[in-house]
């Protein structure tokens, strides 16, 4: 499945879907990225970084600690580096998710946009966020094709790598499952005005699109339980 991913990703990456996936990701992921509260000494994980949009603005507030950018394709990881020259504060890598290569109690918060549904071992990778956060960190992820958001599923048939479709209730039990405590979900709206005509490919209507939007991102909180 991971060999799968990473050639899926890296046609992604040849293609310049990075760029189109941060325009069409920022406008909640800022939200997402203010809930994490990064302070100016924090040591971030950016778990399915992609072209590294996200890490740059982290690595913009964490100005005396460090982050690092993980992915499970080499070329994602190429644009990151390529793109995220000035910051001399991040690193970026190729890794999975399922089997993080950083040792217990590393980082003070862990970021996710969009990644956790690619996973084939969601809980597997959820222990292992767990495992590499420090007590008292924070884990903040956002994911836009879930159960309840129907018109996200339709996102299933054009993509060419298979992804889990969860509720929010088997998300939680997941979160529970892996050692996190304090688990909060939450919707995210993108501001953005709607367009007068939607000409996008992701969906099949411009009304369907309306239903995404009106749905929300959803976003989960939540704290590691890491007695080690």
């Amino acid at each position: 499945m991971s060999e799968q991913l990473r050639q899926e990703f890296n046609e992604w990456a040849k293609a310049g879907r990075g760029e189109t996936m941060e325009r069409g990701h920022r406008p909640v992921g800022e939200q997402a990225i203010a809930r994490l509260n990064v302070t100016p000494n924090a040591r971030v994980l950016d778990v399915g970084c992609g072209s590294g949009w996200a890490s740059r603005l982290i690595a913009a507030q964490a100005q005396e600690g460090s982050v690092v950018g993980i992915d499970i394709s080499d070329e994602m990881i190429r644009v990151a580096r390529e793109s995220s020259g000035q910051y001399s504060n991040i690193k970026f890598q190729v890794a999975s998710a399922e089997k993080l290569p950083f040792p217990g109690n590393h980082f003070t918060h862990a970021f996710s946009m969009e990644s956790l549904y690619y996973y084939s071992d969601i809980i597997g990778a959820l222990k292992e966020i767990n495992r590499v956060l420090q007590r008292g960190g924070l884990f903040v992820t956002v994911l836009d094709l879930y159960q309840e958001n129907v018109a996200s599923h339709q996102w299933i048939e054009q993509l060419k790598v298979p992804v889990q479709l969860l509720s929010i209730p088997e998300y939680h039990e997941l979160f529970t499952a892996a050692g996190f405590i304090d688990v909060q979900d939450q919707r995210l709206f993108n501001p953005t005005p709607i367009p007068e005509t939607y000409s996008g490919t992701s969906f099949k209507s411009k009304e369907d699109y309306i239903a995404y939007r009106r749905t929300g991102s959803l976003m989960f909180i939540a704290r590691p339980e890491n007695d080690s």
